[in-house]
């Protein structure tokens, strides 16, 4: 594959940064919550790929657009890490802050969102880690092959890994989209039991 282009490396530091600001000129519950989901599912992402790029280095060589010069396997999970996950956290996170304060409700506060935006990330690693087991045992014992386009660029013995990973981090973004509108609910029913609990 040709190398992944400057300006889709670029995209999401910028877009965190630019955000960041943001909050700290207008700061908004929905702002923080959106900082919120980045930080938390970036940090997820991260430990996630440290053990992507040691147990199939080619998911990110041959799999996807290569970052010229990034070989270092700690390098190469921490910058895919967040490049992968920074954007949906973002989502994630506005999304909850939108569930949070939209409509006369009592709204919840950003510190209020941390707990359980932490419990959403947890929850996705859960499926990952049940997927990724699930299916490195199935293809073991299965024998599984990569077919012959990709066979040749990836070495026969990091064949089952290499399907293991990308099944895990297909997952994920399944998972944290799952997670998300979990996470809204949740909020949307706290915000109406506080209601009904408020004084009149």
């Amino acid at each position: 594959m040709d190398p992944l282009p400057w300006y889709r490396i670029a995209t999401t530091p910028v877009a965190v940064v630019a955000l960041a600001a943001f909050a700290c000129w207008r700061p908004s519950t929905r702002v923080h919550a959106a900082l919120l989901g980045a930080a938390a599912m970036s940090a997820f992402g991260v430990l996630m790929d440290q053990v992507s790029a040691r147990l199939c280095p080619e998911y990110f060589t041959v799999l996807h657009n290569p970052i010229p010069g990034l070989t270092h396997p700690t390098l190469v999970g921490l910058v895919w890490g967040v490049l992968g996950a920074a954007g949906g956290g973002i989502a994630l996170g506005y999304a909850a802050g939108l569930a949070a304060t939209v409509g006369p409700r009592p709204p919840l506060t950003a510190r209020e969102l941390i707990r359980p935006t932490l419990v959403t990330a947890a929850g996705v690693a859960g499926v990952v880690a049940v997927t990724g087991a699930s299916v490195w045992r199935t293809a073991t014992v299965l024998g599984v092959q990569l077919d012959p386009v990709l066979g040749p660029a990836i070495p026969p013995e990091r064949h089952v890994a290499a399907l293991t990973v990308g099944s895990y981090h297909t997952a994920a973004y399944v998972a944290a989209v799952v997670g998300s509108i979990v996470l809204c609910v949740w909020i949307g029913r706290e915000r109406a039991r506080r209601a009904t609990t408020r004084p009149a």
